[in-house]
């Protein structure tokens, strides 16, 4: 089970000393023991110097002692996912590092040489940092390896997604960054609380948001400084709905409680989304009635069309299904804009996706079920979508992933 962080009076003493050297044997002893692994105090020391020179902060001891709990969890949520690679045969090769660090660079707009010359200056061991540049490229690794190929999105779920967009349409959307703790063990609540309050404290400037989403996030937005994007309402837990209704642009929210955990979110802009376009092409089965049908008439058609419907699989096979349902005024109704239909019609085919029947209609022809042949819906990026409901079946399947790693661990924390 994963432990609370206790820290001793010496170990404190020793990770305060920003810049004061130590002895040798003290640096080397263990922070914490992961299965048969050890997290020295180097390592949290290297790490804590790292954080605070990334996000640009004034060195402190009062800084330190804030994020030190944290910077101990994900220092041992990284001992266990490298152990879980190599478990699977998942190597991480020097050219790999190399082209990360690369990119880091350009990302801080310097040279590579001279990227980790500032960070030398600044007190950062070389093999420090690429060790946290091997266990970010390790956990990705991990997530192509056991999580990415379940956690596909269906057509299904995607159709339901762009139904609640299309549903939404002319509400505010927000653009959002996030940092997310997950609770995996309710006992361990009030220590993820106090995590995120100190995340939160450290949020003093806002281009520091990206690092510590960079670090401690466990949303799969974390990789790219936690940036979400676009959204409406609907399409986030109701708590964070709940709390961004309340907040200005610019604003960085104190941490959300919901069902999986924490999550600090900056409403970074907001505006309206646009009504957008759609255009249908239809097609139809017609049930024809006289100028003045009998209820009976009515009825028998109104059954007929019913019965149409539970046969349409699609467009395909709409003209040979109306004939052998006698249906003779069946057919293409070509290309039309959605604004552009009656009211009862909008709301029947509104809602319709491709190769969707829907309910049968009163006309003043005659009884129709309408089939969606194809839709082009301007404001709706289908691959935006699949890509955000990938993230969040990523983002549940990781939490879920390192959850298992941490209850199967032994872990013996030292400071």
């Amino acid at each position: 089970m994963p432990q609370a962080i206790k820290i001793t009076v010496f170990a404190m003493i020793f990770l305060l000393s920003a810049g004061r050297e130590a002895p040798a044997q003290e640096i080397s002893r263990a922070a914490a023991v992961v299965n048969d692994d050890i997290v020295s105090m180097l390592d949290v020391k290297q790490r804590l110097q790292l954080l605070i020179v990334s996000t640009g902060q004034k060195d402190s001891p009062k800084l330190r002692q804030r994020m030190l709990s944290q910077v101990v969890r994900s220092l041992i949520d990284e001992r266990l996912q490298a152990q879980e690679a190599e478990r699977l045969d998942i190597r991480i090769s020097d050219e790999q590092i190399d082209a990360a660090i690369e990119d880091i660079s350009k990302q801080n707009n310097m040279s590579k040489a001279g990227f980790l010359k500032a960070l030398q200056q600044s007190g950062i061991l070389m093999e420090s940092f690429k060790d946290q540049v091997r266990a970010q490229i390790t956990w990705q690794g991990l997530i192509a390896r056991r999580i990415r190929p379940s956690a596909q999105v269906s057509d299904d779920e995607i159709e339901d997604s762009i139904k609640r967009v299309r549903a939404n349409r002319g509400t505010t959307l927000r653009n959002l960054s996030e940092i997310f703790l997950a609770v995996d063990n309710p006992e361990q609540d009030r220590e993820i609380l106090d995590n995120a309050e100190r995340i939160f404290d450290q949020l003093r400037v806002k281009t520091q948001f990206g690092a510590l989403a960079r670090q401690f996030s466990q949303s799969a937005t974390a990789p790219r400084n936690g940036e979400v994007g676009w959204v409406q309402k609907g399409q986030l837990p109701a708590e964070i709905d709940r709390a961004l209704e309340a907040m200005e642009p610019g604003q960085i929210s104190k941490p959300i409680r919901t069902l999986a955990g924490y999550h600090i979110v900056w409403l970074r802009d907001e505006r309206q989304s646009a009504a957008g376009e759609v255009s249908l092409e239809l097609k139809q089965i017609l049930f024809a009635l006289p100028a003045d049908p009998s209820a009976a008439q009515r009825g028998d058609a109104l059954a007929r069309a019913q019965n149409a419907r539970t046969q349409v699989t699609g467009c395909q096979g709409i003209d040979s299904l109306a004939q052998s349902l006698g249906s003779p005024g069946s057919g293409s109704l070509g290309k039309m804009k959605l604004n552009d239909l009656p009211p009862a019609i909008q709301e029947a085919v509104g809602g319709l996706s491709n190769g969707q029947a829907s309910e049968a209609i009163a006309l003043p022809t005659g009884i129709s079920v309408l089939i969606v042949c194809d839709r082009e819906d301007s404001g709706i990026d289908r691959d935006r979508i699949r890509q955000r409901l990938s993230e969040e079946r990523l983002s549940n399947e990781s939490r879920k992933f390192m959850r298992n790693l941490r209850l199967d661990a032994n872990v013996d924390i030292r400071i």
